[in-house]
């Protein structure tokens, strides 16, 4: 399993920049608005160095490691949600990631423009007014539906209702508090303001400190705010190892803050990781928290969930410190769990099914 994010943000705030600082692919950047004319995507492997001495313990031949899809679409420009610029096309392909990387531009080019508040605002007004078009069609049809639907049609439309209100407010669907039965409503959706988002202030290389405003928009709407100058980022991604670490020694950095991006990212979707081990692949998957040992082992393969009998668990730390399986076994490291108990964060799991 991979998770994904789409990049945003007004033309030209580094978006495309981001992008191949992430992925390390070579994209048509220019300072022009509309760059991007179709969708830049990419599923890029991360660096995980706990399944790499898992690969060593086990000399796995092969290595699997977790990945993350980016999406890089067309800057939004004033009216898009009502088709302006690339329009509803662009803004469509973002309804099936999880998480927004809200780029805002620092840089010179933009200084005598509004302050970045206002221009992330501006974004933002649009992916709210693409919801609240949404929202509107989804009311719609079901207030055709009351008089013959289901009871559940009335307890929707109470919820769209307050939706709507939220949306009109120009507060994001993603701090709505929902119940069980609401949050049902809100996924089938796919609101643009119901994603997580991170704020990226992409700075120009002088170092410009955050501004206030934008700081207090992220806190205000509880969303992680990183500080990064892109296009040194994307340089770093082109230098071979050897390269890289006299590079960051004289930019006075410890290290790429790429890594940094990616940690918040995780952190925000509340992710966890476990690993599997089987033949000669070890693997890493991405899972929410709370995921179960039966849901982890459909993520593995449908015909391990359906003839799921119970899972061997032991944390990564435990296995590589007693030197592998049989010797984690003769310790009496490794649990057996059935299929509720919630997997943990660099746990590795033996899945035991009837094939």
């Amino acid at each position: 399993m991979s998770w994904s994010c789409g990049i945003v943000g007004l033309p030209n705030a580094g978006k495309s920049t981001l992008f191949k600082a992430l992925t390390a692919i070579d994209v048509a950047i220019d300072s022009y608005p509309f760059t991007t004319i179709d969708p830049n995507v990419a599923v890029v492997p991360l660096k995980d160095p706990r399944l790499e001495k898992l690969v060593a313990l086990c000399s796995s031949a092969k290595m699997t490691p977790p990945a993350i899809r980016v999406a890089d679409v067309a800057g939004l420009v004033e009216g898009a949600s009502r088709g302006e610029g690339l329009g509803n096309r662009f803004l469509g392909e973002l309804r099936n990631v999880d998480l927004l990387l809200h780029v805002v531009a620092g840089f010179d080019q933009f200084a005598e423009k509004a302050d970045p508040a206002a221009r992330a605002s501006l974004v933002n007004l649009e992916l709210t007014l693409a919801d609240l078009e949404t929202v509107d069609r989804r009311m719609e049809k079901i207030r055709a539906q009351q008089k013959s639907g289901p009871r559940e049609t009335s307890a929707e439309l109470a919820f769209l209702e307050r939706l709507q209100g939220k949306l009109q407010r120009g507060e994001p669907a993603r701090l709505l508090t929902l119940d069980p039965l609401e949050r049902k409503f809100l996924d089938q959706l796919f609101l643009l303001t119901s994603k997580k988002m991170l704020y990226l202030f992409n700075r120009a290389e002088n170092g410009s400190a955050v501004p206030e405003s934008l700081i207090q928009l992220a806190r205000k709407e509880k969303s992680p705010l990183i500080s990064i100058y892109a296009q040194l980022e994307a340089e770093i991604g082109e230098l071979p190892d050897e390269e890289r670490t006299l590079f960051l020694r004289e930019y006075g950095l410890a290290g790429s803050r790429i890594q940094e991006l990616l940690r918040a990212c995780y952190r925000l979707l509340d992710l966890v990781t476990f690993y599997t081990v089987k033949g000669e692949e070890s693997r890493a998957w991405f899972a929410p928290r709370g995921v179960t040992a039966i849901e982890a082992a459909f993520m593995v393969h449908t015909d391990i969930g359906r003839g799921f009998i119970n899972a061997e668990v032991i944390s990564w730390e435990a296995l590589i410190g007693a030197g592998g399986l049989a010797e984690a076994r003769e310790r009496g490291t490794v649990r057996t769990e059935g299929r509720h108990y919630p997997v943990a964060d660099g746990e590795v799991l033996y899945f035991n099914f009837r094939g």
